[in-house]
């Protein structure tokens, strides 16, 4: 998350050195300008808010730790790897880890131990942070360690924020005691404690009826170039809208533009509270999710894998899309009867998901069950018959679902996301062991069943061995399986491509 904060920038250095003064004399945080603080309050405040409300953890104590431990949100970790905590990445960790020497992002252990090797990680165990997508994921996790580990107990459902800076250190998070007297003063001198959540009152910072009736989602995904329309507030309350970084989302009326790629929190105001929505801008993410619900297909091509943050699939999200197959998630439990409208000749993919299964035929729609689609052969490294037109982030959703890690890289090394379709010679690395992907008949690496395969069968049959480098590709060349590349091979791609 990267905010358009450019003259405040220029403090950055000298606030680090406010805070460390104030560290070591547990004095109050800074005494930097009230526009820079009131902005990172403003935008981090109310998910502390709504964090508070939902995994019952002090606001004011989080959003404190949030100041010191980011330096107001300009320390490296923060700018880079949007972790607005200092937390270590150890083993059990499964997400995102950045590397604060090299100060390079890595997907998880896996992609990590491929890149820099075993040894790397070894020698350098106090060098991995756990790093996210958005400062709204470092909260969440914030609230997820102490909600989750035993040693922490203390500090749910604690409301007195004396008490909490104090536990905190005692149950081993910080090492240095004037942490809880800095803690405590940055909470004082900011008045922090009105983010906290009062669960006896509807006029909680982060609970705004006008924002409710607005519709405005807490979490939006958008792909560059689409929009998102909020409704007027039924309350007729006055209410103002704005983006922490209009250069990602714009804020028009109601209506928000994703301009370009990153996050940005739109919070909308109004007399009875506020309400914010945490928004991240991905190029060719083929849609608009609002918390979850699939509310407009804006891609391309003839093949789409829904975002792995979909849960249902709304009305006309595919309306009149020239789609022939479409790939979902296990994640997806809802889809309404009119999300395909318009739509034909197309194919629904799902692993074993019941409700997909169930609303295609329903709907007589042409369904494919992928579970058992293909196998990781560990004699010989080999994934194989992947089905053509896999995507990367297909594979993604398969195996997270599993509790595994996963990455893919192209034929040429380069990684492969999102929509990528994933060809013969592609490599698959699960929980750290690789493959060579095989996609019967995909000849040429692409993915695809096209003339393309027929033209390297051709050649290979003319005598060209070459045009099969591997043990992989001669396997998908071998489209009937019986262990011989031959015309029948060649007529039998023809006949599916």
């Amino acid at each position: 998350m990267k905010f358009d904060f450019m003259k405040v920038r220029q403090l950055a250095l000298l606030l680090a050195a406010v805070m460390l003064i104030g560290v070591m004399s547990a004095a109050p945080a800074t005494t930097a300008s009230a526009s820079y603080t009131d902005d990172f309050m403003n935008i981090v405040g109310p998910m502390c808010t709504a964090d508070m409300r939902d995994n019952h953890i002090l606001a004011s104590f989080s959003l404190a730790q949030a100041i010191w431990e980011s330096g107001w949100g300009t320390s490296t970790l923060a700018t880079e790897a949007n972790a607005l905590f200092g937390i270590r990445a150890y083993g059990g960790w499964d997400g995102k880890i950045y590397d604060r020497d090299e100060m390079k992002t890595y997907k998880n252990w896996a992609d990590l131990k491929a890149k820099k090797g075993e040894a790397y990680v070894n020698a350098n165990p106090l060098n991995f942070w756990r790093a996210y997508d958005s400062w709204q994921e470092s909260v969440d996790d914030h609230s997820d360690l102490f909600n989750t580990s035993s040693i922490y107990a203390n500090l749910r459902g604690n409301y007195d924020y004396k008490s909490c800076c104090t536990l905190v250190v005692s149950d081993g998070y910080c090492g240095a005691p004037v942490y809880t007297a800095s803690l405590i003063a940055t909470i004082e001198q900011y008045g922090l404690e009105r983010f906290n959540y009062d669960f006896n009152s509807s006029g909680n910072v982060g609970e705004s009826a006008a924002a409710e009736a607005s519709g405005l989602p807490s979490t939006l995904f958008m792909d560059t170039g689409t929009s998102y329309v909020l409704s007027a507030p039924s309350t007729g309350a006055a209410y103002s809208v704005k983006s922490s970084n209009s250069g990602v989302v714009y804020v028009s009326g109601t209506e928000l533009d994703a301009k370009g790629e990153g996050s940005a929190t739109v919070t909308l105001s109004s007399g009875d509270g506020s309400a914010t929505c945490h928004a991240t801008v991905k190029e060719g993410y083929g849609g608009v999710v609002a918390d979850g619900v699939l509310v407009k297909y804006v891609g391309e091509g003839e093949n789409y894998t829904v975002p792995a943050e979909v849960k249902s699939i709304a009305d006309g999200a595919f309306d009149g899309a020239n789609l022939k197959n479409i790939v979902i998630g296990d994640g997806v439990t809802g889809i309404e009867d009119g999300a395909f409208e318009g739509m034909s000749g197309f194919t629904l993919c799902s692993y074993n998901n019941s409700a997909v299964s169930s609303f295609a035929t329903a709907n007589l729609i042409r369904y494919i069950n992928l579970s058992a689609a293909w196998v990781l052969d560990s004699a010989t490294s080999i994934a194989m018959d992947m089905p053509a037109y896999t995507t990367a982030s297909v594979l993604g959703i398969y195996y997270s679902s599993a509790g595994k890690t996963v990455s893919v890289d192209g034929k040429d090394g380069e990684e492969l996301e999102g929509t990528a379709v994933v060809g013969t010679g592609c490599k698959l690395t699960v929980d750290g062991v690789p493959y060579t992907v095989m996609v019967r008949g995909d000849t040429n690496g692409d993915g695809r069943l096209s003339t393309a395969d027929l033209i390297t069968i051709r050649s290979y049959l003319c005598g060209d061995d070459s045009v099969l480098p591997d043990r992989a590709y001669r396997r998908a060349a071998d489209f009937n399986g019986d262990n011989r590349i031959t015309t029948s091979d060649y007529l039998a791609i023809f006949k599916e491509s």
